[in-house]
């Protein structure tokens, strides 16, 4: 007696069994596209009474509902559409104004720029008369101090004498530059406080201008917001409606299935595609063939000699584990 033998002869069956059940699932899903289908082709062709006229109320009362939702989801969609355009005509609107109002700050910006410039160099060529007059004034005391010692020497030196020029000089020149430098601080301070009055104005001007651009970016802000809010909402109501409209096109496919094994049943194809009955029984065939296929093979295997079969498996168990570890201690030979 071959030991292997049931062991071999039970694999394969479980293998053919696998097989079997991954086609009848297979199978399945294609009879009921099939029985749906039946159903969709000829329920409106048949005269159905009893629990088939209720599947059939079923049927309409999904597609009025559709009917109800579509109707429902044009008008959301109408609504989108007009609120798109506004936006899209409130920012062209606006990008159009803001160039505008752009343009005349532009205008504006240069001359405070300019002015400012100005006064920072008007700024910079101050003599510094606040500094400079109380240093001009040391230098005169000591100037005039020195010019007193030297002139009260009795036997004065060259050096002396000259030195006595130039003091004299010295205190000549003083109080002309002071009168120079307060002349310059004059003019300056003057020239500034007119470029500054000047610069007042103008920032007021440019102060108008950016408010302006302020107010029209802000209230464009605002009702973009509002629309943009509106289409959120009308989005989300949009995707509840086709949500809805999923729901009832599947709650519609069960009523379908339920027409199409009746219709199957009775042997009623539809009058314009009698090929979909022909399909639903097609099916139908192939998913009895595959069970009493597998019906005979667990019969089979049922019929197999359970002790003897546990050895049988023992054994080809022990055989599968001795190749391997033949093969694992070639490769780490190798």
């Amino acid at each position: 007696m071959n030991y292997l033998t049931p062991s071999l002869r039970e694999l394969s069956r479980k293998f053919r069994r696998f097989r079997i059940r991954r086609q009848l699932q297979s199978e399945r899903v294609k009879l009921a596209e099939a029985e749906g289908e039946l159903g969709l082709l000829g329920w409106q062709q048949a005269d159905f009474r009893g629990e088939s006229q209720r599947e059939v109320e079923k049927i309409k009362n999904c597609e009025r509902e559709q009917s109800r939702l579509t109707n429902e989801g044009a008008e959301v969609g109408r609504s989108m559409r007009k609120f798109r355009e506004e936006r899209e005509v409130g920012k062209k609107a606006y990008e159009e104004q803001k160039q505008v109002l752009q343009a005349e700050r532009q205008v504006l910006l240069e001359p405070v720029t300019r002015l400012e410039k100005e006064i920072e160099e008007h700024r910079r060529e101050e003599p510094g008369y606040e500094k400079r007059i109380p240093d001009l004034d040391r230098e005169l005391r000591d100037v005039q101090a020195q010019y007193s010692r030297l002139l009260a020497e009795k036997n004065q030196s060259p050096q002396d004498r000259a030195e006595l020029i130039r003091l004299r000089e010295r205190t000549v020149a003083i109080p002309n530059e002071k009168a120079d430098l307060r002349t310059r601080h004059l003019r300056v301070a003057s020239e500034i406080q007119m470029l500054e009055s000047q610069l007042t104005a103008r920032r007021k001007e440019l102060d108008e201008a950016t408010g302006k651009l302020r107010v029209l970016e802000q209230e464009f802000a605002e009702k973009d917001r509002v629309l943009a809010t509106e289409l959120k909402k009308l989005d989300k109501e949009k995707a509840r409606i086709d949500a809805e409209n999923d729901a009832l096109e599947l709650a519609k496919a069960n009523p379908y299935q339920q027409l199409g094994r009746i219709l199957a049943d009775h042997r009623l194809p539809p009058v314009n595609q009698p090929h979909s009955l022909e399909k639903v029984l097609r099916y139908r065939e192939s998913l009895e063939l595959l069970e009493a296929e597998l019906v005979t093979s667990k019969q089979e295997s049922g019929a197999e000699n359970l002790p003897v079969l546990r050895v049988s498996f023992v054994l080809l168990g022990t055989i599968v584990f001795l190749v391997f570890l033949v093969l694992g201690a070639l490769m780490i030979s190798g």
